[in-house]
């Protein structure tokens, strides 16, 4: 019978010390939230002897238009057309597809007439095929042996012999440019990988254009911009 009395003696005395934690923590949370709204308040003067205190939210306090009862100004975004909105993709487009815009120069590779120009794909009768097929260079006549000079200064990045075209020499010029010079004889004076000055002989010119083996001798010229075949003779010069 004493260890029921001792027993419910302590429950009491454990119920009542959490009642009285509670109590306490309740308390301790209303004086913060007592301490914090009394900081907001602004005492603003008046005719009175008395104060007025203003309520004022803190700065990073976001305001809820539904709350506050304001509504939000909503970004003012002006509609666009369907076709305003092509004008200005085709302008994006036209932008990014610019020509290379450069101070570098183009030399002439060699000292010659064009006899055929670049057709720009258009359709032309090949002398050697017998066949209607884009010309994507230019030929410029010139003896056999003569000396084919960098247009530009650039890397020499491959080199190959190509059935049709022969012994082909590719540069990627600073300017952004990308010239083959087709036709060349075996004797190079480049390699892969070589960086070339503007003017610095590349090699000779020869009859390893099977392709255009009939026509006059003359070096192959093709030039590309962007990707694209240009007519070289717009870039040289100035």
């Amino acid at each position: 019978m004493r260890k029921d009395r001792n027993k419910k003696a302590f429950n009491t005395k454990a119920f009542a010390a959490a009642a009285i934690l509670g109590a306490a923590a309740i308390a301790a949370a209303s004086f913060a939230a007592y301490d914090r709204t009394m900081k907001n308040l602004t005492p603003t003067t008046s005719s009175s002897t008395q104060n007025t205190w203003v309520f004022s939210a803190p700065e990073d306090t976001p305001v809820d238009a539904a709350q506050s009862g304001v509504e939000r100004e909503e970004s003012s975004v002006p509609e666009v057309s369907e076709a305003e909105a092509a004008e200005i993709a085709t302008e994006e487009a036209e932008e990014v597809n610019k020509p290379v815009k450069t101070e570098a120069r183009n030399i002439m590779p060699v000292e010659g007439e064009v006899s055929h120009p670049f057709s720009n794909g258009e359709l032309v009768k090949s002398e050697t095929l017998g066949v209607w097929k884009t010309h994507d260079g230019c030929d410029i006549l010139c003896p056999l042996g003569t000396d084919v000079r960098s247009m530009s200064a650039g890397t020499v990045t491959e080199i190959k012999d190509d059935p049709l075209w022969g012994i082909t020499v590719l540069i990627e010029q600073d300017n952004g440019l990308t010239v083959e010079y087709c036709g060349l004889s075996k004797e190079l004076q480049v390699k892969t990988g070589q960086q070339v000055s503007e003017g610095a002989t590349i090699g000779k010119t020869s009859d390893t254009c099977q392709i255009e083996i009939v026509q006059e001798p003359h070096l192959h010229l093709g030039v590309k911009q962007g990707g694209k075949w240009i007519d070289p003779m717009s870039v040289i010069g100035g």
